[in-house]
């Protein structure tokens, strides 16, 4: 294994022990409130007024900073870094107007977009929806300071300061639900919200730095400025139409009953678990080295590292999958069941992961293929793809729905993802003709032993296991394991170098 493989790897771990742990915290967050709260008509304002804005800013900012990661990498690379900086000192000029904006017309159709978040609400209860937007519409320009000034970072392969930001929201959290429960209620998770990005904003601001210093300047004397926003606008549109599916995921659910919005959050909290470790992280460090190899025209090394980076992704997320769907009602009762979430908040949240869990391959298939034709500046033909997985989101949301209610909303997400990635395999062709998705065909054959084993271990654990945290722990160890072990017998290239990798961090600690 090369040395820049083993770094690749080597950070991917360090940064993936580390989110755990903060991920760890997170459940403990998400299960205090779940105890406090349970899934109620009030938490599915909140949570419908939350992610509202969460997928405004998801649009908006990923757009920029998606492309600002791979243009900022060739700028201080040629240019060094005061160019670079430069360069970031215009968007946030140019940004945060754009974002005041945005906030005023957000303010302004305020009653018309609570009317489209939430069509089944009563006047009255929609009055109280138009409340939580008001409130929580600030969160929009916190996110763009605060996500600039982590793509930045993550250019700079520095990734440690950025990652915490789950740990301040998680214990800020906690903190509010334990004092102000009793004064404000569920507005206590707003006051949380804005507490903990204020503290995670400001250790940005001191570790970024070393890296970049603010400075008003010209927009004629940062050519790049135009390169971002030509590339980051195919991507916002990408973006805004993907965001769409969340907004029709959540006004389905409201129409649904009381507790399906809140339920379909806490699935996925749940599923983010999953995807903010073991996809995120890896595909954040990917995309930085895809870039590095697309600017030095190293084709080849990228194509190595993404089969190597889909190949390991498919031998992880194929029995996740196989153990959360089998143990969706012990995961949920573990996590959540306390307090007021009641044994109907268990049925309706597990429906729900069950219908995220399908789709955990295709979300770390798709994140690494995108990154892969990002490097190469193409963002209009994931834009264009994205138009047919969320028509096909949306369509199979509407269909389902009707039929298995929460389950299929979330099934429709799966739907959605698989179709996704499927068109951009195709469409990274354009960019590197040899890359055939046929070449992870012999990966996903030696899979199937090793699903059957896995399927068979937790049948055999929950036949004999009643207890809902040893069926689950049981289930994960003797079926995630006997599927490791298998797949290192067949001999797969990415497997021994996770194996490897581990066995050296190992020896290295003794």
């Amino acid at each position: 294994m090369s040395k820049q493989t083993k770094g690749i790897v080597g950070t991917t771990l360090v940064i993936t022990i580390l989110t755990l742990c903060f991920k760890a915290l997170g459940f403990v967050k998400q299960a205090v409130v779940a105890y406090y709260f349970g899934t109620t008509f009030e938490t599915d304002i909140y949570y419908v007024a939350f992610n509202f804005v969460g997928s405004l800013s998801s649009a908006f900012i990923r757009a920029i900073t998606i492309s600002l990661v791979s243009i900022y990498t060739h700028c201080l690379v040629q240019k060094g870094r005061d160019e670079a900086s430069k360069l970031l000192s215009a968007c946030l000029e140019l940004l945060v107007p754009i974002v005041l904006v945005v906030l005023l017309l957000a303010y302004m159709l305020t009653p018309q977009i609570a009317g489209i978040l939430a069509p089944s609400y009563s006047p009255e209860r929609s009055l109280i929806l138009q409340s939580y937007l008001k409130i929580c519409y600030p969160f929009f320009l916190f996110a763009v300071v605060t996500l600039v000034w982590t793509s930045m970072m993550d250019a700079n392969k520095d990734f440690v300061v950025s990652r915490t930001e789950s740990a301040i929201t998680s214990i800020t959290t906690i903190l509010c639900c334990v004092i102000l429960y009793n004064v404000l209620a569920v507005s206590s998770l707003v006051v949380a919200q804005y507490i903990s990005y204020i503290i995670f904003g400001s250790l940005l601001l001191i570790r970024g730095r070393q890296y970049f210093k603010f400075g008003f300047v010209k927009f004629k004397d940062v050519p790049e400025i135009r390169t971002v926003l030509l590339t980051a606008l195919p991507l916002f549109i990408g973006n805004s139409v993907s965001q769409v599916n969340k907004i029709v995921d959540n006004s389905l659910s409201t129409g649904l009953g009381a507790g399906n919005a809140s339920a379909l959050n806490n699935a996925v909290v749940l599923e983010d678990f999953v995807c903010v470790i073991l996809v995120n992280n890896v595909v954040d460090v990917l995309y930085v080295n895809f870039s590095t190899y697309t600017t030095e025209g190293n084709f080849e090394k990228l194509i190595d590292t993404m089969r190597k980076a889909i190949n390991t992704m498919i031998c992880i997320m194929l029995p996740i999958t196989i153990v959360t769907c089998m143990c969706s009602k012990e995961i949920v009762t573990i996590a959540y069941a306390r307090g007021e979430f009641n044994a109907n908040s268990v049925a309706m949240t597990s429906a729900a992961l069950i219908g995220y869990a399908i789709g955990f391959t295709s979300s770390g298939v798709r994140d690494i293929i995108l990154r892969g034709l990002y490097s190469f500046k193409n963002t209009k033909g994931p834009m264009i793809t994205g138009f047919f997985a969320v028509g096909a989101n949306i369509i199979f949301s509407i269909i389902l729905s009707h039929f298995i209610g929460i389950l299929g909303i979330s099934i429709a997400s799966s739907i959605s993802l698989t179709v996704n990635f499927l068109i951009n395999s195709q469409m990274l062709k354009k960019h590197i003709p040899d890359y055939k998705f046929s070449v992870h065909l012999p990966v996903l054959l030696k899979q199937i032993p090793s699903v059957a084993f896995v399927i068979a271990a937790v049948f055999v654990v929950k036949h004999f296991v009643t207890s809902n945290l040893l069926t689950f722990l049981l289930s994960a160890i003797i079926g995630i394991g006997g599927y490791g072990l298998i797949l290192m017998a067949m001999k797969i290239e990415e497997v021994d170098i996770i194996k490897d990798k581990v066995f050296s961090r190992i020896k290295f600690n003794r």
